[in-house]
C-alpha cells in the first residue's frame, strides 16, 4: 500500500511540474513580442542564421533536456529551414567538431552546397577544432574563418576496430562464429586480420579518402594536386591552414558574422537569428525525440566505422 501511495505521489508531482512548465512556456512565448516565423525566431527584418555543430557529427547526435541535437539530421534540417526563409539571407556555422561518420558528414556537405547554389554565402567560423570531418564540413562553405590556435586539416579516413585475440587466449576465451559469407565477420575483435581482408578495408578507405579530396576541391575551388601532399592525415593550427589556403581568413565568431552581412549586403546591424536555447523549450523537445542506442558510447565501441576522425 505504502508503495502504491509513494508510486502515485511520484505520479502526481511529474504532472504538476509537467503543468507548471507549460504554463512558464507558454508565458514566455506570449511575452515574446511579433509574429514567428518557421524557425521560431521573431519575424523581424533580413538577417542572418547561425547554425552550430559541437561534437562528433553522426546522423543522430545525442540531445537532452538542456541541450540540443547535435546530429546530422537536425542539423540538415535546420539548415533546410534557414534555406527557405525569406528573411535569413546569409548562414554562420560555428565549428567545434573532431569530426564524423562519412554519410553524416556529407550530408552536412551536400545541404550547404546546395545553399550556395542558390546565392545563399555559407560562412564557416573555427572555434578549438575542426578536423576531418569537421573540415570537411567548413570546406563546403563560401568562406572559412579559423583562430590562429584552431586546430584543423586532418583530412583523411580511418576505420579500426580493437584485436583481443591475445587476450582472448590467454584467458581461454574463443568466439563461436556462424556466418553467411568470408567476409562477414570482418574486424572481429576475436582474431587476426587476413591479408585478402586488409586489402578489401584499404579499398573501401581509398575510395571514401578520393571522395573526400574531391569534395574539398570543389568546396574550396582548388585543384586536388595542390593540396593533396599534405592531405595525409596531418593537422594545422589556423595560421599554418592560411598559408596552404585551407581557409580564408584569421579571425573571430564576430569576424564570421559581420562577413556574412557583407556577403549578403546586409547593414552592419542586421540582425542575427539564433535558434532558441531557452531550457524549457529543450525540456519539451526532448520529451519529444528518442535516442536509438546506437548512438550511446556502449554501443558504438561494438561497431566499427568508417569515420573522418581527428585521432589524438
Amino acid at each position: 500500500m505504502d508503495k502504491n501511495r509513494q508510486l502515485l505521489t511520484v505520479i502526481v508531482l511529474f504532472l504538476a511540474l509537467t503543468a507548471i512548465l507549460s504554463i512558464v512556456r507558454i508565458s514566455i512565448s506570449m511575452n515574446n513580442s511579433g509574429a514567428k516565423n518557421n524557425l521560431g525566431f521573431p519575424d523581424n527584418s533580413p538577417g542572418i542564421g547561425v547554425i552550430q555543430i559541437y561534437g562528433p557529427i553522426t546522423t543522430s547526435g545525442e540531445s537532452g533536456a538542456f541541450s540540443q541535437s547535435g546530429g546530422s539530421d537536425a542539423i540538415v534540417e535546420k539548415l533546410d529551414q534557414m534555406q527557405n526563409d525569406p528573411k535569413i539571407k546569409a548562414v554562420v556555422i560555428r565549428i567545434n567538431s573532431p569530426g564524423g561518420t562519412v554519410a553524416a558528414t556529407q550530408e552536412i556537405f551536400r545541404k550547404i552546397t546546395e545553399m550556395r547554389q542558390q546565392n545563399i554565402p555559407v560562412v564557416a567560423s573555427m572555434s578549438d577544432l575542426a578536423a576531418s570531418g569537421g573540415y570537411y564540413v567548413a570546406s563546403a562553405c563560401s568562406y572559412i574563418f579559423a583562430n590562429q590556435g584552431t586546430i584543423t586539416g586532418s583530412i583523411g579516413v580511418i576505420i579500426s576496430s580493437p584485436n583481443f585475440k591475445d587476450l582472448f587466449e590467454k584467458y581461454g576465451i574463443s568466439m563461436n562464429v556462424i556466418k553467411s559469407g568470408r567476409y562477414k565477420d570482418i574486424l572481429s575483435s576475436s582474431r587476426e586480420l587476413e591479408d585478402d581482408e586488409r586489402e578489401l578495408l584499404q579499398s573501401v578507405i581509398d575510395n571514401t579518402y578520393r571522395q573526400f579530396l574531391k569534395d574539398v576541391s570543389l568546396g574550396r575551388n582548388m585543384p586536388i594536386d595542390e593540396f593533396s601532399d599534405y592531405a595525409d592525415g596531418r593537422i594545422f593550427s589556423g595560421s599554418q591552414a592560411l598559408e596552404y589556403r585551407l581557409v580564408d581568413e584569421i579571425g573571430t565568431y564576430s569576424d564570421s558574422i559581420k562577413k556574412a552581412k557583407e556577403l549578403a549586403r546586409l547593414e552592419e546591424n542586421a540582425p542575427v537569428y539564433l535558434e532558441s536555447t531557452s531550457p524549457f523549450d529543450q525540456f519539451f523537445k526532448s520529451l519529444e525525440g528518442k535516442i536509438s542506442s546506437f548512438d550511446t558510447p556502449a554501443a558504438l565501441l561494438n561497431h566499427s566505422l568508417v569515420e573522418y576522425r581527428y585521432v589524438q
